[in-house]
């Protein structure tokens, strides 16, 4: 464990411990002063004690969820003031309401499903403030998603990764061979520190601190090997982050710049479309899900089986040459 991520979980147990101690009364009191004076910062402490000390992850919660649970949480607060919803006292189809303002402004479902956990949350730790006892989205459910997964995102092909290499720099190299060879997130990739890497072992490795603070060794290839030592002998006094930027945001833009000055499209293929062409070519050499899963450190095989499909979508048609 990181000393950053260390010290960030020591943060949210502190706050947790102290918002705990309090008398009910007075955190009902703070949760009803925040709302009142549009505190948004003040809310969300309590809504970040209570995540800790009721949460299904407590203390392990992930930095990225957290960092979704709050854009959640400021888009849900901005529309009841919009939408003329007290936050304490929504009316019954609030919560439904809500959601389907999301589904009508083309949230995809993963999205909404995220929003709608998030203002779950948010209600939780007010019943649990005694600020109120509405619970608007108890029965809340997004729209079902009729588009198969494996059409949802698009890979890219070997020859698009070596256009988008010959125009990166090392920097953007390493990022783009992380998610293409390795299959790392964008988060992962972002989050990775120099410590991480063992590039003296045989394989050499890169240790990955994954969703909800999984860990897993991934090995690396030859090609991301050599690029990662490039960019260490580039920057040897550089530290403890691996690249010079740590948001995803960054990898988006670079990702998309990249694309553009290659002519590859970069919709519906995004950052993670690296990583479904890791796990995609994995399986095909492989056949075996369980080894694509442990190589993607998914929870479960069936989140990998998206990518049985995401391979047969890459062979010819049957009937092609009919």
């Amino acid at each position: 464990m990181t000393l950053a991520l260390m010290q960030a979980r020591m943060n949210l147990q502190a706050n947790a411990q102290q918002t705990a101690g309090l008398p009910t009364e007075e955190r009902r009191r703070r949760a009803l002063r925040a709302i009142q004076e549009r505190d948004l910062d003040g809310l969300w402490a309590l809504v970040l004690a209570h995540l800790v000390l009721h949460g299904r992850r407590g203390i392990k919660i992930s930095a990225a969820t957290l960092t979704k649970y709050r854009q959640a949480y400021e888009a849900y607060w901005h529309w009841t003031e919009q939408a003329g919803v007290m936050l304490t006292r929504p009316h019954a189809d609030a919560g439904l309401t809500y959601v389907r303002s999301l589904e009508a402004n083309g949230r995809v479902s993963s999205t909404v499903g995220w929003h709608l956990a998030s203002c779950k949350a948010l209600y939780e730790a007010l019943r649990w403030c005694n600020a109120t006892e509405a619970d608007p989205f108890r029965d809340v459910r997004p729209v079902a998603d009729s588009t198969p997964k494996h059409q949802k995102g698009r890979l890219y092909t070997q020859d698009q990764i070596s256009a988008l290499l010959a125009v990166a720099n090392a920097e953007e190299a390493v990022v783009v061979l992380l998610g293409a060879d390795c299959g790392l997130r964008a988060g992962e990739i972002m989050g990775l520190q120099r410590s991480h890497l063992h590039l003296a072992e045989e394989p050499p490795m890169v240790y990955v601190i994954g969703k909800g603070a999984k860990t897993r060794e991934v090995p690396l290839s030859r090609r991301t090997e050599a690029a990662l030592r490039r960019w260490l002998d580039m920057t040897p006094g550089w530290g403890p982050a691996l690249l010079g930027a740590t948001s995803v945001g960054w990898a988006e833009l670079t990702l998309q710049r990249l694309c553009k000055a290659a002519g590859v499209e970069y919709t519906k293929r995004t950052v993670h479309g690296l990583r479904r062409t890791a796990g995609t070519r994995l399986y095909e050499e492989t056949l075996d899900l369980l080894e694509t899963r442990d190589f993607l450190g998914h929870s479960s095989a069936q989140t990998t089986e998206v990518y049985v499909q995401y391979a047969r979508n890459k062979k010819k048609p049957t009937n092609r040459d009919w």
